[in-house]
């Protein structure tokens, strides 16, 4: 089984390193190794002598060095230990230890299974016996990086380890859940918005082009009126379309008229310069249009050369 199975790499440590506990902690790992070595290739079940000369030639040729010190052979396996041990072993500050491990904190993306795990290897050196689980589940309720979680601990009565991991995983299983359906919840209502915004484009487009509609609508029927009204006056000749007064030019010879003491400014309605309420067109009808209240040279039909002889008549 030896043959199939590959033997650990041999142990090598710096001669020079000023910190043994790092190497006693090395010689440890590296001790178990071995020991899960053996027992799968069933070393045990081979002599004494040949037990101990397959140690010493899997440990390395540091270590064989330091057994050589020692006058006594290195013939069993116990013995081997026993020597590498002392070699290794390193006096446990036990306040160190403990400061280690109450001062340890959750890490960024450690997760929680990963964190109870390293508070356990912590735990091992500090010799907290029947208390160890107890601490390590308090160092998790403290060291934990989320604050909910926390909360949530600290909610419960008579919290165990075993507890305290299944509330941790649920928490982070939902909080996992949630991160996952933002981006779609986000992603929907910008849909939304997208569509009824789309659809607000809609109407209005919808009601600017019903508003022309009606507009073009009305211009059609005040043309056809105009038309009709046209007809209608055939005997008295031609006709442009209407405009109201004071919108056209006056008159040739409307200026000059004479201007009353007090005004200021032409009368759209007879073309005069005159008082206030003094208009001469007022209750007079046009010779051109038949409506009432303004003069032919200002009403806004097509000019007609003789409209001063016929106001002059019309106000005589």
């Amino acid at each position: 089984m030896e043959s199939v199975l590959t033997p650990p790499s041999a142990f090598y440590f710096d001669k020079n390193a000023s910190d043994a506990g790092s190497i006693h902690e090395k010689w440890i790992k590296w001790k178990r190794s071995y020991e899960i070595y053996s027992k799968a290739c069933e070393i045990s079940n081979k002599s004494v002598e040949i037990q101990a000369n397959i140690l010493l030639h899997v440990v390395g040729e540091q270590c064989r060095e330091v057994l050589d010190r020692w006058p006594e052979k290195c013939t069993t396996v116990e013995y081997i230990w026993k020597k590498l041990d002392e070699q290794f072993q390193t006096k446990k500050n036990l306040t160190v230890e403990r400061h280690k491990f109450f001062i340890r904190d959750q890490r960024d993306n450690e997760s929680i299974e990963q964190y109870v795990f390293e508070l356990s290897k912590l735990a091992q050196n500090c010799e907290f016996r029947d208390l160890q689980e107890e601490l390590i589940k308090d160092r998790l309720v403290c060291g934990v990086t989320s604050a909910a979680i926390r909360e949530r601990l600290l909610r419960e009565d008579d919290l165990t380890l075993k507890k305290a991991l299944d509330i941790c995983r649920a928490a982070v299983a939902s909080r996992t859940y949630s991160e996952n359906i933002k981006p779609e919840r986000e992603e929907t209502y910008h849909t939304h918005q997208i569509k009824q915004t789309q659809n607000d484009v809609l109407q209005i487009r919808s009601k600017m082009t019903s508003s022309r509609g009606r507009t073009r609508s009305e211009v059609r029927d005040a043309a056809e009126h105009r038309r009709s009204e046209d007809r209608g006056a055939g005997s008295r000749g031609p006709r442009a379309a209407v405009l109201p007064p004071r919108a056209r030019p006056l008159a040739a010879g409307a200026s000059q008229r004479r201007a009353a003491p007090g005004a200021t400014k032409l009368c759209g309605y007879c073309g005069c310069v005159h008082k206030k309420f003094e208009c001469p067109a007022y209750g007079q009808k046009c010779n051109r249009c038949f409506r009432k209240n303004h003069f032919s040279r200002v009403c806004g039909v097509n000019y007609i050369e003789n409209s001063d002889d016929e106001d002059s008549q019309a106000s005589g």
